[in-house]
């Protein structure tokens, strides 16, 4: 039987990690750190590109995406520019436009790469473009853990390397 201090910090870890999410956290992490790109950037992106560690690559390509009828990482990114608020973290994908995502998928705006050179096994890096504007936000350390957000080289926040 656990003693009431063991159970109190295993609650208190449930509660800093436990949190709801819509769909596999792979996918809806690339989402929500192409959500905060694209708000940061102030508008719809006309290109995105994606820089992901292996493990998230693999992961989030063959997963279904709910309520869209589709897998992996081009439905959940269209879908975090389309409609994503990173204010709703891993549930960012609640709201829907399976259509319009469709449609950006098909006008070819999102490229998707492996990122060399990294040892983490959870990062995300996405750039959104447009109208000669960049965005940039990256995840790492933990699906919701934004450690770097960039507009037109202003950085906005910056905790690579550093602890939350």
């Amino acid at each position: 039987m656990l003693d009431l201090l063991e159970r109190k910090q295993i609650i208190a870890l449930m509660q800093r990690e436990v949190v709801p999410a819509i769909g596999c956290t792979e996918p809806v992490a690339v989402a929500l750190c192409v959500a905060k790109a694209t708000e940061t950037l102030g508008t719809l992106p006309e290109h995105i590109s994606l820089y992901l560690s292996a493990n998230i690559l693999k992961n989030a390509m063959g997963v279904g995406i709910p309520g869209t009828g589709m897998i992996g990482l081009p439905i959940a990114t269209a879908l975090g520019a389309l409609i994503g608020k990173s204010e709703y973290q891993l549930e960012v994908l609640k709201d829907s436009a399976v259509e319009k995502g469709k449609a950006y998928i098909a006008e070819k705006r999102i490229s998707i790469s492996l990122k060399e050179n990294i040892t983490e096994k959870l990062y995300i890096e996405a750039v959104c473009e447009a109208a000669g504007h960049k965005a940039v936000a990256v995840i790492s350390g933990g699906h919701t853990r934004f450690v770097y957000v960039e507009k037109d080289g202003n950085v906005l926040l910056d905790k690579k390397g550093g602890t939350q």
